[in-house]
Parts: structure tokens; C-alpha cells; sequence
């Protein structure tokens, strides 16, 4: 019973780390994924704004040079929205627009459904196997106890508190066994 219990452990532990793996497994994929549309908004949003802010820098720097005609008109140029210190760059609290992945997370809640009810399965076999096995026990021990009547009487001899040398010649079994069967008995008895 114990063997079982053992190998049912390691197959309950076996069945959550795997669990374990892939939800990490998922986790490092949204991450890295998370990561590159964060690399591709930036991305997006710097080639614009280095060329706006090179213009704006460098018509601040020019200074109108002294003559009688007025300057041409400098076309205003569109400064970027200004950022504020706590907003973050990337709108983390708004939902894109479609879920990434959502086929994935979808094969991955049906798979663990499906982990989840084998594991059912097996800890329905385990009990089953383990009923099976205190039966098999059960019916070895009675078995034992009606082929061997001899030692049935020793033991209610010992019991009744014989000693090893009378019930060895009561039950013709040798000193030895009766001595075993002495200790059986006193061992019950202090047991109890």
C-alpha cells in the first residue's frame, strides 16, 4: 500500500509540474510577445518624431538676420503632444483591439481540461487498485488463518498463557515456533 501510495505521489507531482511548465511556458511567450509590440510602437513612434523634433530644433536655433526685409514665414511645424512623467508609453490599461494568441489560450485551457479530468481518471483507478489490494490482503490472511489450524491453537494456547514447551508438544510444532508464537501473543496482548 505504501509502494502505491509513492507512485501515486510522483504521478500527482509529475502532472502539476508539467502544469507548472507550461503555464510559465505562456507566460515567457505573452512577455516576449508583449515586449516586441512594445519595440514596434516605439519604433513607430520615433521615426516621426525625429525628424518633427530636428525641424523644431533647428528653426528655434535660427535667429532672423538683421536686414530690412522681413523673413519668409517658417512653416509652424507640429510639435508631439507633450508626455506626461506618470503616463506610461504604452496604454498597458486599455485592451487592444483583438485578443493575440486567443487560439493558443483557448488549446491551452482545452488541454488542461483535459489534463484535469485523465488525473480524475487516475486517481479513480488508484482507488479502485487500492480497494483490490485490502481485498486480496483480507483473503490472504483468512487463507493463511484455515490452512494452518496447528497454529491457530498455538496462538489460543499462548494466549491462555501456555508455555512454548507445552504447546509445542500439544500442537507438534517445534520449541523454536512455539517461542515465536509465545512472543506473537505477549506482543498482542501489550499491544492492546
Amino acid at each position: 500500500m505504501d509502494l502505491e501510495l509513492l507512485g501515486s505521489v510522483g504521478w500527482g507531482e509529475g502532472l502539476i509540474a508539467a502544469l507548472i511548465a507550461l503555464l510559465v511556458l505562456f507566460i515567457v511567450v505573452i512577455f516576449l510577445r508583449l515586449r516586441r509590440l512594445q519595440r514596434q510602437l516605439r519604433a513607430a513612434a520615433v521615426q516621426p518624431l525625429v525628424g518633427q523634433t530636428a525641424v523644431a530644433a533647428y528653426a528655434a536655433v535660427q535667429e532672423p538676420a538683421p536686414s530690412v526685409v522681413p523673413p519668409a514665414p517658417v512653416m509652424p511645424v507640429a510639435a508631439p503632444p507633450p508626455v506626461a512623467a506618470d503616463e506610461p508609453e504604452f496604454p498597458w490599461n486599455e485592451p487592444p483591439a483583438e485578443i493575440p494568441g486567443k487560439e493558443l489560450i483557448d488549446a491551452l485551457q482545452r488541454e488542461v481540461y483535459q489534463l484535469r479530468c485523465e488525473v480524475d481518471e487516475m486517481r479513480a483507478e488508484v482507488l479502485a487498485a487500492r480497494e483490490d489490494l485490502r481485498r486480496q490482503l483480507a483473503q490472504s490472511e483468512s487463507a493463511v488463518q484455515a490452512s494452518s489450524p496447528l497454529y491457530n491453537d498455538a496462538m489460543q494456547m499462548a494466549v491462555q498463557g501456555h508455555d512454548a514447551t507445552t504447546i509445542a508438544h500439544h500442537c507438534g510444532i517445534a520449541r523454536a515456533e512455539a517461542d515465536l508464537v509465545v512472543a506473537l501473543a505477549r506482543n498482542r496482548k501489550e499491544g492492546l
